[in-house]
């Protein structure tokens, strides 16, 4: 050796650099994993409102659909939320 004392328990500081630049990295690739794992269960959610949406519309339109033929047919009843009431 060219004099100086290596421990096998303290790094040297080429052995530090090295690790901590590898602990930045894998950090930085597990942050990464976690932020894919939250943007995809966003947009399934927001794929499943989505559908929830459309649907509830496509409802909606049914009912004014089925209210204005019952208004053309003559009933006068046809407006009200509740024929029961």
């Amino acid at each position: 050796m060219d004099g100086t004392y290596d421990s096998i328990l303290l790094p040297t500081g080429y052995d530090v650099v090295w690790s901590v630049s590898l602990l930045v990295i894998v950090a930085l690739l597990a942050l990464v994993a976690v932020v894919l794992v939250v943007l995809i269960r966003v947009a399934l959610a927001g794929r499943r409102t989505l559908a929830a949406t459309a649907a509830l519309g496509e409802a909606r339109l049914e009912l004014v659909r089925e209210r204005a033929a019952q208004l053309r047919a003559g009933r006068t009843d046809a407006g009200e939320a509740d024929p029961d009431s």
